[in-house]
């Protein structure tokens, strides 16, 4: 069961992230975008009503683009880029990587799970 909510998880996320990302990179309008204006920048940040950064979308040292999400207290949120080495990434607020993506040179795809006592799991689909 937990193998599903990962790979549905995982799924939802990465969906997500390569529809916008694609968008942002080409600068393809979406559907839902009628305009035929496009924003270029290097770094994007959503202020919450305190002025707190709240998200933050750009590019990592190593030039690889990320989403970063944080609640009120910049105490919990996610991080979520493309890494060089395995894929899509996801990390906690400490840094931890906590979710990998990836996919081999061959076209097998992994994930790998590890909570916060670094106990980690790696689900493979049957080959």
């Amino acid at each position: 069961m937990i193998k599903t909510y990962g790979m549905v998880l995982v799924g939802l996320i990465a969906g997500a992230m390569g529809g916008f990302i694609a968008s942002f990179i080409t600068g393809t309008p979406s559907i839902a975008q009628q305009s035929d204006q496009v924003i270029r920048a290097q770094q994007f940040q959503l202020m919450d009503a305190q002025g707190r950064t709240r998200a933050r979308l750009g590019f990592s040292a190593d030039a690889q683009p990320f989403l970063n999400l944080s609640d009120e207290n910049d105490a919990r949120g996610v991080w979520i880029g493309i890494s060089r080495e395995s894929g899509v990434t996801v990390r906690d607020m400490d840094g931890r990587t906590v979710l990998v993506l990836s996919v081999d040179d061959r076209g097998h795809a992994a994930l790998i799970v590890s909570d916060r006592d670094h106990n980690t799991r790696a689900f493979q689909p049957e080959r």
